[in-house]
């Protein structure tokens, strides 16, 4: 009998030279799918425990040569942090020594001026550095008054006639700006050690999915004044990532039970009732900044922080040659604002094209695209960009011939459009490709991020009906 490495299974020989071949009809788990590797001196390892062996050795040769030299010489800004702690530390016991000596007030003003000017920007101290610094624990002692029940009443009054000087101390020292900025950072920390409990599933593929919570949460919704309703989710099963925050879980959760301004009637939208009022310009100051149309719809006219897709809402509405359903991606992951770009094309089809229904007539100034994720290769050469009244009849807005400003994934790049544009505008725009792309062998079409800048001149009444009306015509020359 032989076990050969990556045969799921074994070989039996026999004794007339005859061989066979043996493999599970069941999976027996990754130790016998991925199979086996060894010497024959030693104990045959599966390769999945060969896998964990090298990356604990490389886990600890990336601590050692790295991460442990970086503790022994930390960051300016971690020695400077290290240093407020062993002042505010000093101060607490000097205090207790003398309460009436100035030397321990003199050591907390310099503590907290050094903290002053450490927080001064914003990005010098992250939320890890802070917590890993002991400053944490080492305010505690600070702001804390240490007092307890089962302390006499006299060492009672002492902790907290020793805890009204340092607040004292702390009020004419720390400036209000200084105040804020702590709070704001502590709240960071507190994000980022706040976390649920969760399952680690051991998955041989190495994937990270989503994963279940170790214990049953439950939570209970109050209805605010003025509310006439929530979304019933009795019953539904939450998943989440393994980082998930409590105040993003929160978040989700009001999502999840409570209208939001997508889910009413589209004449309620505020971005729609301005448009209504007025005609509003857009116009470019940085590849996938805020002040595209885009990125207008998806903030209901910048009246709300959080950014929604709108194709994925129904507030624009995204087509392509492919019908409803891409080989790769989701139909709204083109006008995507990931940080990471999204793996979204279509087939190897020479008059590829994506099409976006704005629901608005614009007259169209500039417009960015970004390559989608997976290979450079892939990235579009030569297109058209094409704008519609009706979405039928279409018109070159810009046209582009080998044109290589697109390369990396997740690149990318703003074109203007020359001509100006007469009536009311465009309300369709279309992405035509013209050409193989970067691979200069395949026509994918490969976007993950649109945006489309100009002078919007007012609404559409009813958004879509070009699609539904391309997708009657196909169903008609179906039957």
């Amino acid at each position: 009998t032989t076990l050969k490495e990556d045969l799921p299974g074994f070989l039996f020989e026999s004794n007339r030279g005859t061989k066979h071949s043996f493999t599970a009809e069941t999976s027996l788990g990754p130790e016998f799918s991925a199979g086996w590797s060894g010497k024959k001196t030693k104990r045959l390892v599966s390769k999945a425990d060969q896998t964990k062996q090298k990356i604990r050795k490389m886990a600890r040769d990336i601590y050692e040569h790295y991460f442990e030299v970086a503790q022994a010489t930390p960051r300016g800004i971690v020695a400077d942090l290290a240093n407020i702690v062993i002042k505010v530390d000093t101060a607490i016991k000097k205090q207790a020594k003398s309460n009436s000596s100035s030397e321990w007030k003199e050591v907390l003003r310099s503590a907290l001026t050094d903290l002053s000017e450490l927080l001064h920007e914003e990005s010098n101290v992250s939320a890890y550095e802070l917590n890993s610094s002991g400053l944490i624990q080492c305010f505690l002692k600070l702001f804390g008054s240490a007092t307890s029940q089962d302390k006499t009443m006299k060492v009672q009054k002492k902790a907290a006639k020793l805890h009204a000087a340092r607040l004292a101390i702390i009020k004419e020292a720390l400036p209000t700006a200084t105040t804020i900025a702590l709070v704001k950072k502590l709240l960071s920390v507190l994000e980022t050690i706040e976390k649920l409990p969760v399952y680690l599933y051991d998955s041989s593929n190495g994937g990270y999915g989503l994963q279940i919570l170790t214990k049953r949460l439950r939570f209970r919704l109050e209805r605010g004044p003025g509310e006439t309703g929530l979304i019933d989710r009795t019953g539904r099963a939450l998943k989440m990532e393994p980082l998930a925050t409590v105040r993003q879980l929160e978040r989700y959760l009001l999502k999840m039970v409570a209208k939001q301004w997508y889910d009413f009637e589209r004449s309620s939208f505020n971005f729609i009732k301005k448009l209504e009022e007025t005609p509003v310009s857009f116009n470019y100051q940085s590849d996938f900044d805020s002040e595209g149309l885009i990125y207008w719809i998806g903030t209901n006219g910048r009246t709300v922080p959080d950014w929604v897709n709108p194709a994925q809402y129904g507030l624009v509405v995204v087509t392509s040659s492919e019908g409803r359903n891409l080989p790769y991606g989701k139909l709204e992951d083109i006008l995507s604002r990931d940080s990471n770009a999204l793996n979204c094309h279509t087939n190897d089809d020479r008059r590829a094209w994506f099409a976006i229904d704005l629901g608005v007539w614009i007259h169209p100034k500039a417009y960015t695209m970004r390559h989608a994720r997976g290979y450079g290769r892939s990235a579009v050469r030569s297109w058209q960009l094409q704008g519609s009244k009706d979405g039928v009849n279409w018109v070159i807005l810009s046209e582009h011939s080998n044109d290589e400003r697109l390369g990396e994934p997740g690149s990318t790049a703003t074109w203007t459009i020359d001509g100006e544009t007469s009536g009311q505008g465009f309300r369709h725009v279309r992405i035509q490709q013209m050409g193989k792309n970067a691979s200069a062998q395949t026509h994918y079409l490969s976007i993950s991020g649109f945006e489309i800048y100009g002078q919007v001149t007012g609404v559409c009444e009813e958004l879509g009906k070009a699609a539904k009306e391309a997708e009657a015509a196909l169903r008609k020359a179906r039957r």
